[in-house]
């Protein structure tokens, strides 16, 4: 296999290769490829590529991660293959090397950044050498030593106008290449046309070349952004742990434990997980006894016991007080990780704020070129020289990077804090929506009550034979009504002649066992109920009680003071829905029962701005006919693929703090958008004004990424 790492050559054809593809290939789908991507400077180039797939046929989906500067890409190999894909984003000006783990993912991460290091490194050495010669000109040193001092000022800056400004050279092909505009474009030309002239003055025996200047600011804007890209990633990288509650980990050491960082956890290491907090990685039981519940992962809310040197899953839920667990595997290695990296693999650049913001930081960058060229026009003939420089120094200050950087950051800070929250979110455009909204379904169900629910009758008050029927009938489900059973009727046998085996959201389940037809239906009763019925006779009846959930009623009373409206759906009977719905304060032109999966979705579509709350399985044509969809039960992959949101804890308070959330994401994302126009709009007249110069300007760039940076991050610690 070829040497990945190091292939500095456009040939990518390595890629067709079935060895590479089988071994690269994403969670064992050949269509899908992991790269690191060189050359992402800002939000605009995280634009372009997510934008690709409109123009290249066969490129499916490309996400970026812009935290670490990675690419997801899915294709069609009919139409496209990973080498044209490569091939494509290089002749872009992104180098893209594909990535197997996550140790190669940090190594490319470490080899573009010692690259960029590097690059400043040699700006630095050059800058500095090249201004101390200056110095002594400026000075007044004659005869050789000046002309000395200037040829060396020449040859030092060949580094810096070759390899140091190459970034702007290939930044500038690329965007002229796409019928684009970027800042690298006057980079660029201010870099060439400075050495050009500077040059020519040299070799005709004048002085008038400005060296210096030109690397002192080539090295002031390489230095300011690698800041900002160092900012960008470290506030824009997702981490599975975040979702789980576990940035950090109690390491056990003897009797004892401490804190370490999640990410320093490695295979070996022994940890302990508190009561409500997830198992996050795959490992063995240490403790003699422990119960967890498997939610997350099949949707069932019955509790299961493990035992010292049982298999734990990532993804469990700790019931008992503590468990102590042998580290396996690590979250990003199981297949919880994977659900969870998934579930979240979307691309922020479809968000309307940041497709919004892109347009106007495009739009600036036009009509700060416009200024510019106007500006040397009409003021050329006076002084070129000063010209020049105002020009300049308007280019590189009023850079659009912090108008398209604004957005994703708040919205990025919006995601961070939601997973803080236990909240699971699918889609990014959830925060915008939740401003519309005025309108609230609850399921009842396993939304306002607890997930499990318990037989009322006593399970000896039946014979063996018919519970052999339910269980045998309700094994498959993953209703609650069904491990209720299940629960009830531990010691009964499952029958094995079974056929023709259905299961109707809402209505119930049929089976034939034998040659008789068995159904389990709904019926009309006090309290959640059933029947079952033999070839169409009526054998017997079950109800069931479920608790509420503890912050049902303060949080339903909190949004209504906050003006929503909110309403109760149940497919349950008229009088046991009232009863649990006076509890929870709905008035009973808010309540809805005997409601069958269909009419709850055809009620929920009925409404504009409505948001739909409840379990991701049965709810699910319900959940898809709202503005905003939230599944707070139900396996977390089945779930979202009708809810937009998932609730990953036993509480209904990470709803109220949804809204709360969205309301601090708009509203930061109006502030950053506001501090990046008054910002531009400022220093672009002191620069025009004379008050700023190209070198001050090159240091005052990051200046408002640090502004917004900053607020993001002072709203995101409330």
């Amino acid at each position: 296999m070829p040497n990945i790492a190091r292939n500095s050559s456009t040939d990518f054809s390595y890629l067709n290769e079935p060895s590479v593809q089988h071994l690269y290939a994403l969670e064992g789908q050949q269509n899908v490829m992991r790269f690191h991507i060189d050359g992402i400077q800002c939000a605009k180039c995280i634009r372009k590529l997510e934008t690709l797939p409109e123009t290249l046929p066969g490129l499916t989906h490309l996400r970026i991660d812009s935290g670490a500067n990675l690419a997801y890409a899915e294709i069609d190999q009919q139409l496209l293959s990973f080498s044209q894909l490569a091939m494509k984003l290089n002749s872009m000006g992104f180098r893209p090397t594909p990535i197997l783990s996550d140790s190669e993912k940090i190594t490319a991460g470490h080899r573009a950044n010692r690259t960029e290091l590097i690059r400043l490194a040699i700006a630095a050495a050059c800058a500095g050498n090249i201004m101390m010669f200056s110095f002594a000109n400026y000075l007044g040193s004659t005869g050789i030593f000046r002309s000395v001092f200037s040829w060396l000022s020449f040859a030092l800056y060949l580094p810096v106008v070759t390899y140091v400004a190459w970034p702007f050279y290939t930044g500038a092909l690329s965007s002229l290449r796409q019928k684009q505009v970027s800042i690298d474009l006057p980079m660029a030309v201010a870099s060439l046309a400075g050495f050009f002239y500077s040059a020519f003055e040299l070799f005709n025996g004048r002085e008038n070349f400005y060296f210096d200047s030109l690397s002192g600011f080539l090295f002031l804007i390489l230095i300011s952004r690698w800041m900002q890209g160092r900012l960008q990633k470290t506030f824009l990288t997702r981490e599975s742990n975040e979702t789980l509650g576990l940035e950090k980990m109690r390491k056990l050491s003897g009797e004892d434990w401490y804190w370490v960082p999640a990410e320093l956890l490695q295979p070996g290491d022994k940890i302990r997980i508190l009561r409500d907090e997830t198992v996050p990685v795959d490992g063995t039981v240490i403790s003699p006894r422990i119960r967890i519940s498997l939610a997350w992962l099949s949707g069932e809310s019955k509790s299961v016991s493990l035992t010292k040197n049982s298999t734990i899953k990532a993804g469990a839920r700790i019931i008992s007080e503590s468990a102590d667990i042998h580290v396996q595997r690590l979250t990003q290695h199981t297949e919880f990780g994977q659900l969870l990296d998934a579930a979240e693999r979307f691309s922020l650049s479809n968000n309307r704020f940041i497709s919004m913001s892109d347009k106007w930081s495009e739009r600036l960058l036009i009509a700060v070129f416009a200024i510019a060229a106007l500006y040397l026009t009409f003021n050329v003939s006076n002084d070129m020289e000063e010209s020049f420089r105002r020009a300049l120094a308007l280019i590189v200050i009023a850079c659009p990077c912090a108008m398209a950087f604004g957005t994703p950051l708040a919205l990025s800070s919006a995601l961070r804090k939601a997973r803080k929250n236990g909240l699971l979110v699918r889609d990014a455009n959830v925060f915008e929506r939740c401003a519309h909204i005025r309108t609230l379904f609850f399921d009842k169900t396993g939304t306002l009550t607890e997930n499990e629910i318990s037989l009322v009758e006593d399970p000896e008050s039946y014979s063996d034979e018919l519970k052999s029927v339910v269980l045998t009938l309700e094994a498959p489900s993953q209703h609650p009504i069904a491990y209720a059973f299940r629960q009830a009727f531990t010691k009964s046998k499952i029958l094995t002649d079974v056929t023709e085996w259905s299961e109707k959201p809402g209505e119930g389940i049929s089976a034939r066992i034998g040659q008789d037809l068995y159904e389990i239906k709904k019926c009309a009763q006090a309290t959640t109920a059933c029947a079952l019925f033999k070839n169409g006779e009526l054998t017997a009846q079950f109800t069931f009680s479920a608790q509420l959930r503890v912050d049902a009623l303060s949080v339903l009373e909190k949004l209504r003071q906050g003006g929503y409206q909110t309403l109760l759906l149940s497919g349950d009977s008229e009088e046991a829905t009232l009863s649990m719905g006076h509890k929870l304060g709905f008035q009973n032109k808010d309540i809805y029962f005997l409601m069958s999966p269909a009419q709850k979705a055809h009620l929920v579509k009925k409404c504009p701005n409505s948001m739909m709350i409840g379990d991701g399985i049965n709810d699910s044509l319900a959940l898809m006919q709202a503005e905003v969809s939230v599944a707070t039960t139900g396996a977390v992959d089945a779930a979202l693929k009708s809810a937009a949101v998932y609730v990953t804890n036993s509480q209904l308070a990470p709803i109220a703090a949804l809204f709360d959330i969205s309301r601090e994401a708009i509203f930061g994302i109006r502030t950053n958008l506001l501090v990046a126009v008054i910002y531009n709009t400022v220093t672009g007249s002191l620069a025009l004004a004379g008050f700023i110069n190209p070198l001050v300007a090159a240091l005052l760039m990051p200046v408002s990424s640090g502004i917004i940076l900053a607020s993001t991050w002072l709203r995101s610690r409330r």
